[in-house]
C-alpha cells in the first residue's frame, strides 16, 4: 500500500516546508544567520532534524530560503504600494514605498538595519553570472525611467546602477561601523532617502502622469525576482535530484 494520496502527501510536504521556513526566519531575526543553527530550526518548527535535509541540502540551503521567500513577500508589497499611490510612478515615491514594505517584514528589515550577516547569507546564493544579469537589469529599467522623463538623462546609467548598490549596501553595513544606536529610525530613513533621491535624479520638470513609471518600476521588480527566483530553484532541483 502507498502513503496516501500523491496530491495530499504534496500538501503536506508544503505545509511542512512553510512551516520550516516560518521557524528559520524567525530565528534568524532573533540570533542571526552565524548563531542560528539547523537544530534550532528543527525544535523551533516541532520537526525532526533529519526532515529538514529532505527539504534542503544545508543550513545555507534552508536559510537562503527563507530569506528569499520573505524579500519576494516585501516585493511584492512594494508592488501593491506603488500601484494604490497616484504617484506611485515617480522614482523618490518608488524609494518611500520599497523602504516602507522593507520594514514591514521583519527579517528583511533586519538585513537592511544591523544584521548584515544575513544579507551576506543571501548572497553566497549568487554567482558573478547572476549578479551582473541583476545589474543588467537595473540598467535596463533606469534607461526606461530616464525615456519616460523621470530620471534625468545627464548622468550615465552605469553611475546611477552603481552608486544605488552602494548605498543599499552601505545601509546594510553602516550599524556594523556606528552601532544600533546611531542607526536613524525607520521614518526617519524613508523620509531621507526618498528625499535625496528625488533631489539627485529626478530632473525638474516631471512628467504629469507617472503611469509609466509604474509600469516600469514593476517590471524591474518582477526581473530581479523571477532571476534571483530561477537561481535558488537551481539549487533547490540538484538538491532534490539527490533524493
Amino acid at each position: 500500500m502507498g502513503d496516501g494520496p500523491p496530491q495530499l502527501q504534496s500538501g503536506e510536504r508544503t505545509a511542512r516546508e512553510e512551516r520550516i521556513l516560518d521557524a528559520a526566519a524567525a530565528l534568524l531575526v532573533r540570533w542571526g544567520y552565524r548563531k542560528t543553527t539547523i537544530d534550532d530550526v528543527a525544535r523551533e518548527a516541532g520537526v525532526a532534524k533529519g526532515t529538514i535535509y529532505l527539504h534542503w541540502r544545508d543550513k545555507n540551503e534552508l536559510f537562503r530560503a527563507a530569506i528569499w521567500r520573505e524579500t519576494r513577500k516585501a516585493t511584492e508589497d512594494t508592488k501593491q504600494r506603488i500601484a494604490a499611490d497616484p504617484e506611485g510612478g515617480l522614482f523618490h515615491r518608488v524609494w518611500t514605498h520599497g523602504l516602507l514594505a522593507v520594514f514591514s517584514n521583519p527579517l528583511v528589515a533586519a538585513l537592511m538595519k544591523g544584521n548584515s550577516d544575513v544579507f551576506q547569507g543571501l548572497m553566497g546564493a549568487f554567482d558573478e553570472k547572476t549578479l551582473t544579469q541583476l545589474m543588467g537589469n537595473a540598467d535596463e529599467h533606469i534607461i526606461q525611467l530616464q525615456r519616460a522623463g523621470l530620471i534625468r538623462t545627464d548622468l550615465p546609467v552605469s553611475t546611477i546602477t552603481f552608486l544605488i548598490g552602494a548605498l543599499k549596501l552601505g545601509i546594510i553595513h553602516a550599524a556594523d561601523f556606528s552601532g544600533q544606536e546611531r542607526t536613524p529610525s525607520t521614518e526617519e530613513l524613508t523620509d531621507a532617502i526618498s528625499n535625496l533621491m528625488g533631489r539627485w535624479l529626478e530632473p525638474e520638470r516631471l512628467p504629469a502622469n507617472s503611469a509609466a513609471g509604474k509600469d516600469i518600476m514593476i517590471e524591474w521588480l518582477d526581473t530581479a525576482n523571477e532571476i534571483g527566483t530561477s537561481t535558488l530553484r537551481g539549487e533547490q532541483e540538484q538538491h532534490d535530484g539527490h533524493h
